[in-house]
C-alpha cells in the first residue's frame, strides 16, 4: 500500500480479541458465547492480512452462501470502504484490494467452488454446521502453497468435528503433537463482559436450562440428549473446574474403572493432593478384553496407588472360571 500512507480501519477490538490477533498461530479454535463479536473480529483479521500481504487470497466460509451474505458481507465492505481503491464486487461476494489481494465468502453448502484455489488464510464460520471433511479434503491443500491459517469459531452445538479440534484431538482421537502451533481459546459470557447481566437474566426467561449453557456458556456438553451430568459438566467448565492440572511424579496415582465388553471400559487416572481430587488422564475403549487394559495402565509412566472397579469385578468368566478381579 505504500511505505508513507496510513490506513485506519473503524474497528476497536474487544478484550478478547487482542491475544487472538496477535498470537502469531498457524491453527486458532475460537469457542465463544453468542454475540461475543467473533465475526467482526475475524472479518478483520483477514482484511489487516489482506491489506499486509500483497496479491493475497483469503477467504471466510459460512455453512451456507446465503448465511455468508448475511451473516459477514455487511461487515466485509464496512471495514473495508476505509481504504482506498478498493472493488467491492456484490454478485461474487468478493472485494479487491489495491495491492492486489482478495477476500471471498463462500459457503460450505458448495464446497467445489473452493477447490483448486490457493489460500493464504481461511475462516470458517460456525464450524459444527459444516461438513466435517470441508477442511481435510478441500482447504488444507489449499493452504499448502503458501503455509496459511486456517481459524475455526462458533458456539458449541454438541460434540463433533469442532469440539475436536478444540480439544486438540486428531482424527484417531489422540492428542495432536504439534499443539505449539495452535491457539485454542474457549470464553463463556462471564469472560468477555459483552453482555449487560439484566439482558443475559432476560434471555434465561425464554430459553431452557440446555440452551441456556450452550449458547451463553459454550457448553458442548449440553446439547447431547440422554447425557448423564450435562450440567454438571458445564458448571464445572464454567467455576473454572476444568482445565490443566499438572501430574505429580511424587504422589501416587489411583484408577478408576468401569468395565464393559460390549460398551466401553473407562478408565480414569486420578492424584490426591490436600483436598483436590485432580483427574490427570483417561482411557477408554470397547471390545477388548483385560489384558488389553492391564497392559494400556502398565506403559503409563506413573507409580500407582490403588486401583478401584465396580462391584461386577467379582463376576466369573464362563470360560476360566476365573473372576475379572483374579485375572487383572
Amino acid at each position: 500500500m505504500g511505505d508513507t500512507q496510513r490506513i485506519i480501519i473503524p474497528y476497536r477490538p474487544r478484550n478478547w480479541a487482542t491475544q487472538f490477533h496477535n498470537c502469531g498461530k498457524r491453527w486458532i479454535v475460537l469457542v465463544l458465547h453468542r454475540r461475543a463479536g467473533k465475526t467482526v473480529a475475524c472479518i478483520n483479521h483477514l482484511i489487516r492480512d489482506a491489506i499486509k500481504i500483497q496479491g493475497a487470497k483469503f477467504a471466510y466460509i459460512a455453512p451456507t452462501y446465503k448465511q455468508a451474505k448475511s451473516v459477514a458481507w455487511d461487515y466485509l465492505k464496512q471495514f473495508s470502504r476505509p481504504i482506498p481503491g478498493i472493488k467491492i464486487n456484490e454478485s461474487e461476494l468478493r472485494i479487491d484490494y489495491p495491492n492486489g489481494s482478495r477476500i471471498t465468502l463462500y459457503g460450505a453448502d458448495n464446497p467445489d467452488s473452493l477447490r483448486g484455489i490457493a489460500l493464504w488464510g481461511v475462516v470458517f464460520d460456525e464450524y459444527s454446521q459444516q461438513p466435517s471433511n470441508i477442511f481435510s479434503e478441500i482447504i488444507r491443500p489449499a493452504l499448502a502453497d503458501h503455509q496459511g491459517y486456517a481459524i475455526w469459531i462458533g458456539t458449541p452445538k454438541g460434540k463433533n468435528e469442532f469440539w475436536r479440534l478444540y480439544e486438540g484431538l486428531d482424527y484417531e482421537g489422540k492428542k495432536r503433537d504439534d499443539l505449539d502451533k495452535w491457539l485454542r481459546l474457549l470464553l463463556t459470557v462471564d469472560q468477555t463482559d459483552t453482555i449487560k447481566p439484566n439482558e443475559l437474566e432476560d434471555a434465561r426467561k425464554s430459553m431452557t436450562e440446555e440452551e441456556f449453557l450452550q449458547e451463553w456458556y459454550c457448553s458442548f456438553e449440553a446439547s447431547i440428549k440422554g447425557a448423564y451430568y450435562s450440567r454438571e459438566v458445564a458448571e464445572a467448565r464454567r467455576s473454572g473446574r476444568i482445565g490443566i492440572v499438572p501430574y505429580d511424579p511424587i504422589l501416587p496415582v489411583h484408577t478408576f474403572w468401569d468395565l464393559g465388553i460390549s460398551d466401553y471400559t473407562t478408565i480414569g487416572f486420578f492424584q490426591l493432593t490436600g483436598n483436590e481430587k485432580r483427574m490427570i488422564d483417561y482411557y477408554e475403549n470397547h471390545g477388548q478384553g483385560l489384558n488389553h487394559y492391564t497392559k494400556i495402565v502398565k506403559e503409563k509412566p506413573y507409580t500407582y496407588g490403588s486401583h478401584n472397579f465396580p462391584h461386577d469385578v467379582e463376576v466369573r468368566e464362563l470360560g476360566s472360571g476365573k473372576s475379572r478381579k483374579e485375572i487383572l
